[in-house]
């Protein structure tokens, strides 16, 4: 018989303990309008949550942006990416400074050897104190999907849709050598191979 949580995962609602500890309202109270970055797709769960605290919201389709980079040909002569082809790739964050970023299944379309230079072009723009959420796919459990979710409460995220893909299996020690000074402080494993991640 299916646990309640995974009869919410299969209808594509997830249940989340680690998100209250970033966008619950006592938090984003004490942050005042905290600016948000958000890697995922614009949706209207996610706009409908956000428009009720006082956020400044930029949502970004980092997916379709880095897909690109992600499926580039590469031998073991092909430098990695450096910070200043992710400053390319999103110019609009040129000057920004967030307080808290969703990374959702992003980093997964990386290889681990573009993954230090994500970290450090991400850390140009975070104030201290930032924290961040984000999901890594580490065990070839189930077909490899991108995931797109809407936040439809400070616990509750809705699948809004996925896709079969290439991603790139990432395992907590190799993201937290890639995202140093930034570093996990939370994380939860999900039942299908994804550990979900609170970092600051």
């Amino acid at each position: 018989m299916a646990t309640a949580s995974a009869r919410r995962e299969e209808s594509g609602v997830l249940r989340s303990r680690l998100l209250p500890r970033l966008l619950g309202a006592e938090r984003l109270e004490k942050l005042g309008t905290p600016h948000v970055l958000d890697f995922g797709r614009a949706n209207a769960d996610s706009l409908g949550y956000f428009s009720n605290h006082p956020c400044r919201l930029q949502v970004l389709d980092a997916a379709e942006t880095l897909l690109p980079l992600a499926k580039r040909p590469r031998d073991a002569d092909t430098p990695p990416a450096g910070v200043a082809e992710f400053d390319a790739l999103f110019p609009e964050l040129a000057g920004q400074r967030f307080d808290i970023v969703l990374l959702w299944d992003c980093i997964n379309l990386l290889p681990v050897g573009d993954l230090p230079a994500f970290f450090r072009f991400l850390g140009e723009h975070l104030h201290d104190g930032c924290r961040g959420h984000g999901f890594i796919l580490h065990k070839r459990t189930v077909e490899p999907r991108l995931r797109h979710f809407g936040i439809c409460a400070e616990d509750t995220l809705k699948l809004i849709a996925e896709q079969p893909l290439t991603l790139h299996l990432h395992n907590r020690k190799a993201i937290n050598e890639a995202m140093d000074p930034l570093a996990i402080e939370h994380a939860v494993l999900h039942g299908d191979g994804r550990q979900e991640f609170l970092f600051r």
